[in-house]
C-alpha cells in the first residue's frame, strides 16, 4: 500500500502542474452552445459504450452514476490520457484533420463505510472550442479575409457521494465549473499598410457550482453453472441519473481590436487593443437538464452487459456565446465486458474483454435539422502483477471510439473521428485500521 500511496501523491502532482493540458483537436463542430462537450465516462464505461445508469464495479469509478460509489469495495485512483483524432469532409471532399491529446481524468474513489457509503472526488475536462474557418471576397481590387476563430476550455472538479441501504443505492455529485471561452471575428485586409483590420472579440467566463443525482437498484435474477460447474449468482442493476437545468454565473466581454498587416510578413500588429466594448459583465449561462436511465446483468467477476438511454435538453440552451438555436440531444448506449476466468493463472483469462455501441442525435444542428452520431467502441482491461493478500491490483484500462458525426449528403459536413483513452487505474485496500501491524 506504500508504495501505491507514493505512486498516487506523485502522480497527482504531476497532474495538478499540466491539469490544464487536455484534447482539444480542431472541429467545427465546436462552434455551437459552449463547445464541444466531453463525455463525462471513465474509459471501462467508455469501451463499452458509455453504459453508466445501472453500472456498478468495486474496482472502478462510475462517474456518471453517483449511486454507484456505494458499491466500491476497493480505493480506486484513476488517471486517464485521450488521443483525438478526426477528418472533416464535405461530400467527397477532405477539408481538414487533425490529431491531439492530453489528460482526460482524474479521480481517487473509495468505501467509507463497506457496503453502505462511497466518495469520490476528481477533475474532467468539461467543454472546449476549436475552430477557425474563412472565407476571402474582392471588392474594388481590395481583398477582405473573413476569419471566425474559437478557442478556449472549460472544466469540471467534482466531489461525489453514494450511500446504500438493502440493495438501493443513492448519491449526488456536487460539482465546479470553471474555464473561459473565446470566440472572435476578423475582417483582414492583406493589401495596403493603409488598411486598418478588425477583429470583434466575444468571451465568456463561467465559474459556477453544479450538482447531478443518480439511483440504482441490485437484486439477483438467477444462478448460473460456468465450465467448472460453479453456481454464479445473477444480478440486474437497474439505474437513472440526472440533472436539473442550471444558471451558470458567467462574466461576458465583449471588445474591438484593430491593428495592420505587415506586408512583407504578413503578421498582424494592433493599433488599438481597446475600441469600445465592455469587460467581465455579470450574465448567466443555462446549461440544459439531462437524464439517463438504463440497466445491467451478470456478475462482475465474469460477465456484464447493459443498456442506456440519455436525453439532454439543448433547446432550452441560453448564453451570450453563440446563441445559435440547438437540438436536443439523445443516444442509445449498448455493451457489456467479460472476463473468461479471475481465478486463472493465464494471463489472457484474466483480461477484462469489453464492447459496446452508441447512436443518436448530437445537440449540433445544420440547415434546421439534427445531426446523426454513430460510434462503436472496444476496449481491454489490462491487469498489471498478480492480485496481493490485501486485494491490491493495478490494471491499464484500454478503450478505443470509432464514431462520425454529420452525414454528407443531408449536413454541410461531416466528422468523422477515432478517441483513444489510455487510464492507469489502481484498486487497493486504504484506510483500514489492522488489528496487527
Amino acid at each position: 500500500m506504500q508504495s501505491n500511496f507514493k505512486t498516487l501523491v506523485y502522480t497527482i502532482i504531476l497532474v495538478v502542474l499540466g491539469s490544464t493540458s487536455f484534447a482539444q483537436t480542431f472541429s467545427p463542430h465546436s462552434r455551437f452552445g459552449i463547445g464541444n462537450m466531453f463525455n463525462p465516462v471513465f474509459s471501462a464505461n467508455k469501451a463499452m459504450g458509455g453504459i453508466s445508469a445501472g453500472y456498478t464495479n468495486s474496482r472502478e469509478i462510475n462517474y456518471l452514476n453517483p449511486a454507484s460509489y456505494a458499491a466500491m469495495q476497493y480505493t480506486n485512483f484513476n488517471i486517464g490520457l485521450q488521443m483525438y483524432g478526426n477528418t472533416i469532409s464535405s461530400d467527397s471532399a477532405q477539408i481538414a484533420g487533425s490529431v491531439n491529446g492530453g489528460i482526460n481524468n482524474v479521480a481517487l474513489g473509495f468505501p467509507v463505510i463497506m457496503n453502505h457509503w462511497g466518495m469520490a472526488f476528481g477533475l474532467t475536462p468539461f467543454s472546449y472550442k476549436k475552430y477557425n474557418y474563412s472565407n476571402t471576397l474582392t471588392d474594388d481590387g481590395t481583398s477582405y479575409t473573413y476569419n471566425n476563430l474559437g478557442k478556449g476550455s472549460t472544466y469540471k472538479v467534482f466531489w461525489g457521494n453514494g450511500f446504500e441501504y438493502k440493495n438501493f443505492r443513492f448519491g449526488v455529485n456536487a460539482g465546479f465549473v470553471f474555464g473561459g471561452l473565446d470566440e472572435s471575428q476578423e475582417i483582414l485586409l492583406k493589401d495596403t499598410t493603409s488598411n486598418i483590420n478588425t477583429s470583434v472579440h466575444n468571451e465568456l467566463n463561467l465559474k459556477d457550482f453544479t450538482a447531478d443525482f443518480g439511483v440504482q437498484y441490485t437484486f439477483k435474477i438467477s444462478k448460473l453453472e460456468n465450465q467448472d460447474k460453479d453456481k454464479i449468482p445473477v444480478y440486474m442493476t437497474v439505474g437513472a441519473y440526472g440533472a436539473p437545468p442550471i444558471n451558470i454565473k458567467s462574466a461576458h466581454s465583449k471588445y474591438n481590436i484593430s491593428s495592420k498587416t505587415d506586408p512583407y510578413t504578413q503578421e498582424q500588429y494592433p493599433i488599438d487593443s481597446a475600441s469600445g466594448g465592455f469587460y467581465n459583465q455579470k450574465v448567466q449561462t443555462k446549461l440544459p437538464a439531462y437524464f439517463g436511465l438504463g440497466f445491467t446483468i451478470g456478475n462482475e467477476l465474469w460477465w456484464t452487459a447493459g443498456a442506456d438511454f440519455h436525453f439532454e435538453n439543448w433547446k432550452s440552451y441560453n448564453s451570450k456565446i453563440n446563441n445559435t438555436p440547438l437540438n436536443n440531444l439523445w443516444q442509445l448506449k449498448i455493451g457489456g465486458e467479460i472476463k473468461p476466468d479471475f481465478r486463472s493463472n493465464n494471463y489472457a483469462k484474466q483480461v477484462n474483454y469489453r464492447l459496446g455501441a452508441q447512436f443518436g442525435k448530437s445537440y449540433v444542428t445544420h440547415a434546421g435539422k439534427g445531426v446523426p452520431e454513430f460510434g462503436m467502441t472496444f476496449g481491454f482491461g489490462l491487469p498489471l502483477g498478480k492480485v496481493t493478500g490485501s486485494g491490491s491490483r493495478n490494471k491499464i484500462n484500454l478503450a478505443m471510439e470509432i464514431g462520425r458525426r454529420g452525414i454528407a449528403d443531408i449536413n454541410t459536413y461531416k466528422e468523422n473521428y477515432y478517441k483513444l483513452t489510455l487510464t492507469y487505474a489502481l484498486s487497493d485496500r486504504w484506510f483500514i485500521k489492522r488489528k496487527f501491524d
